[in-house]
């Protein structure tokens, strides 16, 4: 099909939307309600008893409960909703005698089996709307790429699509209606705003209370800005609970957050061999503190083989990206070493001649403060002179532009040459030492089964080819607001870190 008949189609659907709304299948869940009654009780503890103890059990329940509203397949298709509900209870068996509330230790514990046992009631009504619709008559968007994993083997007999809203944009595909699995609220505007398909139906428990759609974030600046209607249908048992408390909703975010605490380090500039960096989780239990340096090298499963290892900005990663990072180093500190091995019998000249300037350098800084040393350089004409401290770190070649380099030189009173000419002559091959590696990682890529990935979130290339060796793709999952003061060396070092262990 043309891009101006997609384009036409996009136009027809958003008219058809903006018409006659969204439909909301609200289904009945109590045993969900249950669950969802006993977490809200949970939250309102630790509202009255502050975080700390509860920490653990609240990520376990939250991570239930949302892999019952964005997850409704049977059991058999769906084993990490049993681990999650016995993980449930075994935190709670941690807490017994730790905390006064035992009743609702009691209830968490017992709604979490409940939960995992019970058939979804959501489920079996997407299955029935399916066969109504017909294989060819309805795709099936899922809330992440793990969900829409597990729903398309679920599916699989019924021939019907499972995308994510990313997949769906792109493909467009030729048929009638998009289920959407999960609330409103768990999905980007343009779902509904800029809808790909004329008729969009959003499948959710009936405990679920705000059924809002989003709008457009430019919507409030816009005169007569269209609303996006929603007609609301509610199917099976509704009963739920009694709350007892009477309080409305106690939460925002109904996926486990991170508790990122208290900024660790003090409030001060980052020393010579320091940087300020924010922690970032990563599936597979690790992290990492990411600097605002140069560039992270990152893997984008969705690119073409030969397309798929990719470089991006530090400021551009965010929850969802892939990382391609070395264990228990830096990669650039591994590209340093490749690189000298390629320079042969001048390896050993440039690495001296790259210590001298950078020894000089710290030494240099630790004499004067860094306001100084910028002001210095940029009276010298240096351009880039704020990033004077990152200079000194063994695994960057040198400043970037000529002028700056020769001006730095001259400022450590180092005779340009033949320093000037090594510390270039290393930068290239670092060029094509990274230019290897991203051949290497290419075919590594090319020839794996990405879905290992892509389901849990992270993969190693434990395929023994000399520079691959020692590599891992994992994903991010939630950026700290907060930077740190870390050393250098430690930056962009994978460590082992269970912070984000309820994070889908």
């Amino acid at each position: 099909m043309s891009r101006i008949a997609n384009l036409n189609r996009r136009y027809a659907a958003a008219a058809s939307v903006a018409l006659n709304g969204v439909a909301i299948i609200a289904v009945g869940d109590p045993t969900g309600a249950r669950l969802n009654a006993a977490v809200r009780r949970l939250l309102l503890a630790i509202r009255d008893d502050g975080p700390g103890a509860w920490d653990d059990l609240l990520g376990a329940a939250k991570a239930l409960r949302w892999r019952l509203i964005t997850q409704p397949q049977p059991a058999s298709f769906n084993p990490l909703l049993v681990e999650m509900g016995e993980e449930v209870r075994r935190q709670v068996s941690r807490l017994r005698g730790a905390v006064a509330d035992e009743a609702l230790l009691e209830e968490l514990a017992a709604a979490a089996q409940v939960a995992s046992d019970a058939v979804s009631p959501i489920g079996a009504v997407l299955a029935r709307s399916i066969k109504e619709a017909g294989p060819s008559g309805c795709v099936v968007v899922a809330a992440s790429k793990p969900a829409q994993m597990a729903l398309a083997t679920w599916l699989s007999d019924f021939d019907t699509p499972v995308l994510t809203v990313g997949e769906l944009d792109r493909s467009q595909p030729d048929v009638g209606q998009a289920f959407v699995v999960g609330p409103p609220r768990f999905y980007r505007s343009s779902l509904v705003t800029a809808p790909v398909l004329n008729v969009v139906k959003f499948f959710m428990p009936a405990w679920f209370s705000d059924r809002s759609i989003p709008r457009s974030p430019i919507a409030a600046y816009a005169d007569g800005a269209i609303r996006i209607g929603a007609a609301v249908f509610v199917e099976g048992d509704i009963s739920e609970p009694v709350n007892a408390d009477g309080e409305g909703e106690v939460e925002e975010d109904f996926l486990p957050q991170p508790s990122w605490g208290g900024r660790k380090s003090a409030d001060r500039l980052p020393g010579p061999d320091e940087v300020a960096a924010r922690k970032v989780l990563l599936s597979g239990n690790l992290a990492i503190y990411l600097d605002d340096g140069d560039r992270i090298r990152a893997l984008d499963p969705e690119q073409p083989p030969g397309e798929r290892v990719v470089y991006t900005e530090v400021n551009a990663v965010r929850p969802g990206t892939h990382l391609l990072l070395r264990q228990g180093e830096t990669e650039r500190g591994a590209l340093y070493r490749t690189a000298l091995a390629l320079l042969a019998s001048k390896g050993p000249a440039v690495d001296a001649a790259q210590k001298a300037w950078k020894e000089a350098l710290a030494r240099r800084l630790g004499l004067i403060s860094f306001p100084e040393a910028v002001r210095e350089l940029r009276a010298r004409g240096v351009r880039t002179a704020d990033r004077v401290r990152a200079w000194t770190d063994p695994s960057l070649m040198r400043p970037a532009k000529d002028e700056d380099f020769d001006a730095l030189l001259s400022w450590l009173e180092i005779p340009v040459q033949p320093t000037f000419g090594l510390a270039t002559m290393l930068r290239r091959a670092h060029h094509q030492a990274s230019a290897n590696l991203r051949d290497q990682l290419e075919r590594a890529v090319s020839e794996a089964d990405l879905s290992t990935m892509e389901r849990y979130g992270h993969w190693r290339l434990d395929i023994g080819q000399e520079g691959v060796r020692g590599l891992l793709a994992t994903r991010v999952l939630a950026i700290s607001p907060q930077t740190e003061i870390v050393l250098r060396h430690d930056a962009r070092v994978p460590f082992e870190d269970r912070s984000g262990q309820w994070l889908e």
